[in-house]
């Protein structure tokens, strides 16, 4: 399932997928293009909308305080949060939602769309907000993290593990031969999964590796 089948299947919950929205429903600091931040400072700015996943025109900006900001309408800005980040696949068990698969992301913080690798971790308890409780109706639900501070949610789970894997490797249309074929040496093999986001970030993820 992909978030816009999702945006289709739970009409109730559409706001989620506005990440502005979510932003200030967990008390972040944020705002919307053009709007000035509070203070100087790194911030991430995204679109407040994306259903092409992929961490599409995502970037961390050096604003400055009271300025008008030079970043493209229909995005917003968000305090940045440090720490691991993570990917957490949750269904409702007993009336709690339960984590059942949590992977740790390993990305390049100048290229936010590019993760080199996801590895399957132990589960274990992340804060929620009470107000996730409203979602009792979606049997299958995917957030994401940074520490412990939720960024994303997705009314579907996060799929990429195949065949029960415990890591998988990014491949991008510059990835070098070299590169996949030292994958391979080491059991490493191949899922044909190609991604561009629409054509919206510089380098299509032709798939990935996983053992």
């Amino acid at each position: 399932m992909e978030d816009w089948d999702a945006w289709q299947l739970y009409p109730q919950h559409r706001w989620v997928y506005n990440k502005l929205e979510l932003s200030l429903h967990l008390g972040y600091t944020c705002g919307p293009a053009p709007m000035p931040v509070p203070r100087s400072g790194y911030y991430c700015v995204r679109p407040i909308m994306n259903l092409g996943g992929m961490a599409a025109q995502a970037k961390m900006m050096y604003l400055e305080q009271e300025k008008v900001l030079e970043i493209p309408p229909a995005h917003f800005w968000c305090e940045r949060f440090e720490g691991d980040q993570y990917s957490v696949n949750f269904e409702w068990q007993d009336d709690s939602l339960v984590a059942v698969h949590t992977s740790k992301g390993i990305t390049d913080m100048k290229n936010l769309y590019r993760f080199y690798s996801w590895k399957k971790i132990e589960n274990r308890n992340f804060p929620l907000p009470k107000w996730i409780l409203n979602f009792r109706d979606v049997p299958c639900i995917n957030m994401e993290f940074i520490g412990d501070r939720i960024i994303e949610i997705h009314l579907r789970w996060g799929e990429d593990f195949p065949d029960n894997a415990e890591e998988i490797i990014s491949v991008w249309d510059n990835t070098s031969q070299e590169f996949c074929h030292k994958l391979e040496q080491q059991g490493y093999s191949f899922y044909n999964e190609y991604v561009d986001a629409e054509k919206n970030i510089p380098h299509a993820r032709l798939g990935f590796y996983y053992k």
